[in-house]
């Protein structure tokens, strides 16, 4: 029986993922615990593989690409393969489809290329629900936080930082700490204008302090960045700690992430103008905490203005956060 690949294969092959963007990092593919010729791998940016030795090419046309799955022939240094791949977020339809092909060619000892062409048809219908696009304000909002996240609370915590990240769990804060919450708005304004949907979002909770953080972007056609960017750049940072990068990879789908998104279109180009960090106090514009709407009013959505509000420089937040989390080092 093919033992993989298993999750704990795939968190071994992210851990030591390559740096340079055409190379692989690879394991044998096992059959009751001893190596075949197949291997699984993932690449740089954690796209899954399995590679596939073979002696010739398709006898016809290859077996088409499927929503999320690519079939390649490809030449290596090794010789021949059938290059089966996959974006990390299709990792659980993957995995066993991967055995079920593994087992084909090993212990079935069917043709590649018949095994291959025979076991997509049978997984089409796991592969074509298509993913809905991720909703524009969505992307920014996001961008934002991979922001704050990668510049300001990774350098001071380290990997751990990934753990306060509660934006993707619908939380009343972007960051949650024992001590210290923060809160990111990002808007394509020309002014630190932020609108609050929750009146229980700038409340700061008893015994703790809470951080605003204000990320200015200009949406430009020739922008240098986009959610893609900031995640390569999060996942770099992240590389050495396997536990915190499943963690971020698995928070970032349950936002709606997909590596489909980098060649669809649908993403977003930016130039960072700017980011602010003030302290939630009295003098800070929201409603206050005994704010009670009137009675059959079940929402409120207002703006802030933050022009000429004094802000906390880099060095005064990255002390607060580092201040809030004793014991925590990156």
């Amino acid at each position: 029986m093919v033992d993989g690949p298993t999750p704990q294969q795939w968190a071994e092959l992210r851990a030591k993922r390559p740096v340079s963007e055409d190379a692989l990092a690879t394991l044998a593919v096992t059959v009751d615990g001893r190596e075949t010729p197949l291997s699984i791998g993932m690449d740089q940016t954690g796209n899954l593989y399995l590679l596939i030795p073979i002696r010739r090419g398709p006898a016809g046309a290859p077996p088409p690409d499927l929503n999320g799955l690519r079939v390649r022939h490809r030449l290596l240094e090794t010789g021949e393969v059938i290059e089966l791949s996959a974006p990390p977020s299709h990792e659980s339809v993957f995995s066993p489809f991967c055995r079920e092909v593994a087992d084909a060619i090993v212990v079935e000892c069917r043709e590649p290329w018949a095994a291959v062409a025979a076991t997509v048809r049978n997984w089409q219908s796991a592969w074509r629900p298509l993913r809905p696009a991720m909703d524009k304000t969505v992307q920014v909002g996001l961008f934002g936080e991979l922001l704050v996240l990668r510049s300001l609370m990774i350098p001071v915590l380290g990997p751990a930082a990934v753990d306060q990240w509660s934006g993707p769990d619908s939380e009343r804060h972007d960051f949650v700490g024992r001590r210290l919450h923060l809160e990111v708005k990002t808007t394509r304004k020309g002014r630190p204008e932020h609108e609050i949907s929750r009146l229980d979002q700038l409340r700061v909770p008893e015994g703790r302090q809470l951080l605003f953080v204000s990320v200015q972007l200009e949406q430009s056609a020739g922008g240098g960045e986009t959610l893609a960017t900031q995640l390569d750049s999060t996942v770099g940072v992240l590389r050495a700690d396997a536990a915190a990068l499943d963690t971020f990879m698995m928070k970032m789908v349950d936002m709606g992430w997909s590596e489909e998104m980098r060649n669809s279109g649908e993403l977003l180009r930016f130039f960072v103008r700017g980011a602010s960090v003030y302290a939630v106090d009295n003098d800070f514009p929201r409603l206050p905490d005994d704010f009670a709407p009137p009675s059959g009013v079940v929402s409120v959505k207002y703006t802030i203005d933050l022009a000429n509000l004094p802000e906390l420089d880099f060095d005064e937040a990255t002390a607060l956060v580092r201040d809030a989390n004793p014991g925590y080092t990156s």
